[in-house]
């Protein structure tokens, strides 16, 4: 069965083994970075539960294996999100009732529910109505949800799941996946900006406002740690009135203020696709600076994924670098 699963041996292992002792989790919540494979995880072990073999890994040659790959398994349903990335309660609440209908095909029925901390206007809501199917889920009803952090969900829901996390690759695993899909004079590039994810390094390759995004960014914390605040507007105000664009900004801002939080404790890491730059931050930043604008950030991008209004959002985040 063609899912490629990269440096999550553990989570693999785990699940193989409650399956091989029948003690299969009913639900999971799967967290890690956006582009580290969340939901091929959340496949994988879908394909486990579902396949006829037991084996607790998908063979890739039963029934179900096969109609999993085609996109074809009536006991696999992904909810989907509108186009803000919220989840409607009504869909939520046809899931629940759904739930106690018997699988099709299986022993089990799997519902993907994928970045869940990005549906923010409904995000208690969605979790208070799902509590009650994570508390007592039927025989044959398996809940899997994805998000960045665990943080996010309610501690009644959090503390009744499986929790796995995924973990980057290594640069070797990312150059590997990487090879056939770009030229060579891109590869180590995309390998740096991967930063052991390897759906950053296909962000990379394939979406050119990626590459924008981290111009800008670079702009942004080069002007942050000089305190030269007209080029600092120069720089955001490129992304102004394109949201996924503003937000892919504040994420690359985030990450060079963590590194930069790294770099001033003393810790020995690899550095992320700004080392350059954070090392100005360094220079410039106490830890506790850089915590508190790390979270800030991460703070605007709440607000953005909230649709709140961009221009005010940029005004906020200049204010708070610049006094």
């Amino acid at each position: 069965m063609s899912i490629e699963i990269y440096s999550n041996e553990q989570a693999k292992q785990l699940i193989k083994s409650l399956v091989l002792k029948n003690r299969e989790p009913h639900s999971i919540v799967i967290t890690g970075e956006r582009g580290q494979g969340k939901k091929t995880l959340a496949k994988y072990i879908s394909a486990t539960l579902l396949c006829e073999s037991g084996l607790g890994e998908p063979c890739g040659k039963c029934k179900s294996c096969r109609m999993l790959e085609n996109g074809a398994h009536p006991d696999f349903i992904t909810v989907e999100s509108n186009e803000n990335g919220n989840y409607q309660v009504d869909v939520i609440r046809s899931i629940v009732s759904d739930a106690v209908v018997k699988p099709n095909e299986n022993r089990f029925k799997v519902y993907l529910i994928p970045d869940m901390d990005r549906s923010v206007n409904t995000s208690v809501a969605v979790q208070n109505i799902l509590l009650k199917l994570i508390e007592e889920p039927p025989a044959h009803c398996i809940v899997i949800l994805t998000a960045s952090t665990k943080e996010f969900f309610l501690e009644t829901v959090i503390s009744r799941v499986l929790c796995l996390n995924t973990v980057p690759c290594n640069d070797e695993q990312v150059r590997e996946f990487l090879l056939d899909r770009c030229e060579e004079s891109e590869l180590s590039e995309a390998v740096r900006f991967a930063c052991g994810n390897i759906g950053r390094g296909i962000e990379f390759l394939e979406d050119a406002s990626v590459r924008v995004a981290m111009d800008i960014a670079k702009s942004c914390a080069e002007a942050i740690a000089l305190q030269n605040e007209y080029d600092f507007l120069r720089a955001v105000f490129m992304a102004d009135g394109k949201k996924q664009l503003f937000r892919r900004v504040l994420e690359l801002l985030a990450e060079a203020f963590r590194d930069a939080c790294v770099l001033r404790l003393g810790i020995e890491k690899t550095l992320g696709c700004m080392p350059e730059h954070s090392r100005m931050l360094a220079e410039r930043y106490s830890v506790a600076e850089c915590e508190s604008i790390y979270q800030r950030c991460q703070d605007y991008v709440s607000r953005v994924d909230a649709n709140a209004n961009s221009a005010l959002t940029m005004n906020s985040l200049v204010s708070g670098f610049f006094r």
